[in-house]
């Protein structure tokens, strides 16, 4: 192999080849400090080994004190964890209509949350005001009195919608107090001012079916009816009835 060829060795060998002597390396012993003794090399090595252990000693305090101030995220338990969801399903249902908390109850049930977790998540969802039955009940109660619905009628179609009757009792109390046969005459006199070109009898049949499905009883319908029918008449009787 020539000289230069392969792979590159050693810089004193390459000068070698060539003929460039090779002169000796010397190191100068380091001296010691005044009134020191010498060192030998393990007595350096141990005071290398020291510091060393010592420095990375050092380095784990300051990494356990820097990962003590550092915030932590608290750990999310299973129960919070399905909270969060229910509560998030809350927040979807009641995003275009209020619900009752009775009715959020059954669906939350229906998708297998335990009832812990409804009562957790219902008590949140009344904190940021997602649900309020108080209101929402008392709103649904006004709303169906200027439709005419008797009382009778708005509790029934009320519980139907999840609420309770703790809920009902004070926002129906008004209008239980009230003079039925009052509150149903003044709601057939309204549908018999709309009829006063239809027949008698026709009138009278529409006028009570109106305030029987309102939720009056039947007895009572048939008798406001007969009355309003024959208050918008001129002098004319509901013949027959």
């Amino acid at each position: 192999m020539a000289v230069g060829d392969g792979p590159f060795r050693d810089a004193e060998a390459w000068l070698a080849e060539r003929g460039v002597p090779r002169e000796p390396l010397h190191v100068a012993p380091v001296e010691p400090e005044a009134g020191q003794a010498p060192a030998d090399a393990g007595e350096v090595g141990a005071r290398e080994a020291a510091r060393v252990a010592a420095q990375s000693e050092a380095d784990q305090r300051l990494g356990a004190a820097e990962r003590a101030a550092a915030p932590t995220e608290p750990e999310v338990t299973p129960l919070e964890d399905e909270v969060a969801r229910a509560v998030a399903f809350i927040r979807r249902s009641t995003a275009t209509a209020p619900q009752a908390e009775g009715r959020l109850r059954e669906k939350l049930a229906d998708r297998d949350h335990g009832q812990r977790t409804i009562d957790l998540a219902l008590e949140q969802a009344r904190r940021e005001r997602l649900v309020d039955d108080g209101a929402m009940a008392a709103a649904l109660v006004e709303e169906k009195r200027r439709a005419g619905h008797a009382p009778a009628r708005i509790r029934r179609d009320l519980r139907e919608r999840g609420f309770e009757d703790a809920v009902l009792d004070p926002a129906l109390a008004a209008a239980e107090s009230e003079d039925q046969e009052a509150a149903a005459f003044a709601v057939a006199m309204e549908r018999a001012t709309r009829l006063t070109a239809t027949p008698a009898d026709t009138a009278f049949r529409r006028v009570h079916g109106h305030v029987v499905r309102r939720g009056y009883p039947d007895a009572l319908a048939r008798k406001v009816a007969r009355q309003a029918v024959f208050s918008t008449r001129d002098g004319e009787r509901a013949a027959g009835h």
